[in-house]
């Protein structure tokens, strides 16, 4: 589960959706969303023994509204979620959503189940939290979180079995994932744009990457976060994997929440500070039994990423005083490219750039394809997705047809190559620090394909030094100087 924030389209991109809304095909995308989204009203959270409502898609779509749902004065953010996803446009409908969040489903094809939760009165108690699947945003309010039901039916199945005890009837025979959020995630406050996150949430609902645990327990705690078990946008994580899942949520939310994005990438222009928490745990402690795991490796030595850091000679930021004190402080352009891609906004910026420039679709499409690669397999999910985006920019040719050649006109295969190149800010010296941005695992002929033909080119059309900032433009920049002159059409 994971939290987030978030808002809407940017100008640029409606056009293209607000077209392929139109000419969907017979099923539209809203008519998709009523048969794959089960929505489930919970008015009053703490009375665990009742039945959600379930909402009636149909009569919805067709503009009748009826029921607790309906009639309650206090869910008016929830109501209109439910609208814009259902209704026609002009009605409350919003095509743009339907259009991405139709995308987004189809990933695995099954329906997501949303429990909608009036979380304005009494705070939830902690058996309402863990009754409704709800994550606590600290303040007693059901903070939106998703998660896939093959993986936890997969977590739940492996308790079962180390315990003893007889596993619990899947769900994901069913279901894609389930997402929890209540109302007061759209009251304003901290939370931002609450549309751009549960398009970040439902992202998670589809994602069955392998989280790699194994690899980041200790003594029965997990360190996919670090210490605190929390993460901030700007926060450089232990877990690649954590990275990679959050990251592929935040570019997809980044179609819908134009600002969000633009936030996102001042802070990379400006060289924002990067937060790296102190991993309280000593370097180098053991394994140890980790919760419903009957063995577990030697843990990545990530999770002291901090003291790596240390060793590098990374330049540290003195913050006085510290709002975190278990935190160190560090300019996100002066790490290395083999720390500065543990920060979910990197991916995130890399992808949802890529989306933008060829095509949410093609994002979507190696969305689908990586997760039934990376399904129960234990590996780089990022660079599985670079290989996937690579391989579709070839349209079928193999890789050997562009290996040795400078071939003319547009190379789409390259531009992930060349984003994650931009969006490390070049600090690649050797193709050594290159293929770390990929935790090694990228095939090389990626690898010299890009660093020993087209790097130079890249980075003279658009530099990034003391007198060169980073513009949004530079994406579209690369693009060309990369062959590829037009967005893709939607």
């Amino acid at each position: 589960m994971t939290r987030i924030r978030f808002r809407i389209l940017a100008p640029t991109l409606a056009a293209g959706l607000l077209l392929a809304a139109a000419t969907a095909g017979a099923v539209t995308d809203r008519e998709y969303l009523q048969s794959k989204l089960s929505f489930r009203y919970v008015n009053v959270p703490n009375t665990t023994s009742q039945n959600p409502d379930i909402l009636d898609n149909a009569a919805i779509a067709g503009g009748t509204e009826s029921g607790t749902f309906w009639t309650s004065g206090s869910v008016a953010g929830l109501q209109g979620l439910v609208r814009s996803l259902l209704r026609e446009p002009g009605h409350g409908g919003d095509a743009n959503l339907q259009y991405v969040v139709a995308g987004v489903v189809r990933i695995l094809d099954k329906p997501v189940m949303i429990l909608l939760l009036n979380d304005t009165g009494p705070r939830l108690t902690q058996a309402a939290m863990d009754h409704w699947d709800a994550c606590d945003d600290g303040n007693g309010r059901a903070w939106p979180c998703a998660s896939n039901s093959s993986t936890s039916d997969d977590q739940r199945e492996r308790c079962a079995q180390v315990n003893h005890q007889t596993a619990p009837v899947r769900q994901d025979a069913t279901w894609a994932g389930q997402m929890t959020l209540g109302q007061t995630a759209f009251n304003g406050g901290t939370a931002g744009s609450p549309v751009g996150t549960f398009v970040h949430e439902l992202v998670h609902t589809q994602d069955r990457s392998d989280r790699r645990p194994h690899m980041f327990l200790v003594s029965k705690k997990e360190y996919n976060y670090g210490s605190d078990g929390t993460h901030y946008d700007v926060e450089a994580v232990p877990n690649l994997t954590a990275t990679y899942q959050e990251g592929i949520a935040n570019a997809v939310m980044m179609t819908v929440d134009y600002a969000e994005a633009k936030r996102s990438f001042d802070w990379f222009a400006k060289n924002g500070v990067m937060m790296v928490e102190k991993t309280a745990l000593p370097p180098g402690t053991g394994a140890g039994a980790g919760p419903c795991w009957s063995a577990v490796t030697v843990p990545s030595a990530d999770i002291w990423l901090y003291n790596q850091l240390q060793a590098a000679h990374i330049r540290e930021v003195t913050r006085t005083p510290n709002p975190y004190p278990t935190y160190a402080y560090f300019r996100v352009r002066d790490l290395t490219p083999r720390f500065i891609v543990h920060n979910e906004n990197i991916i995130a910026l890399t992808f949802s750039e890529y989306a933008r420039h060829l095509g949410l679709p093609k994002f979507l499409a190696a969305l689908k394809t990586n997760d039934a690669t990376l399904f129960r397999v234990s590996t780089s999910p990022i660079a599985q997705l670079y290989n996937t985006l690579c391989r579709a920019g070839l349209d079928g040719r193999p890789l050997s047809s562009v290996m040795g050649v400078n071939e003319a006109g547009p190379k789409p295969y390259l531009i992930p190559l060349a984003y994650a190149d931009y969006f490390t800010a070049y600090r690649s010296q050797t193709k050594a620090d290159y293929k770390a941005i990929f935790e090694d695992m990228l095939p090389q002929e990626w690898v010299d394909l890009y660093w020993d033909g087209y790097k130079d080119l890249v980075r003279r059309a658009v530099p990034i030094d003391a007198t060169h900032a980073p513009t949004f433009g530079n994406l579209t920049d690369i693009s060309i100087a990369l062959g590829v002159n037009a967005s893709q059409a939607e």
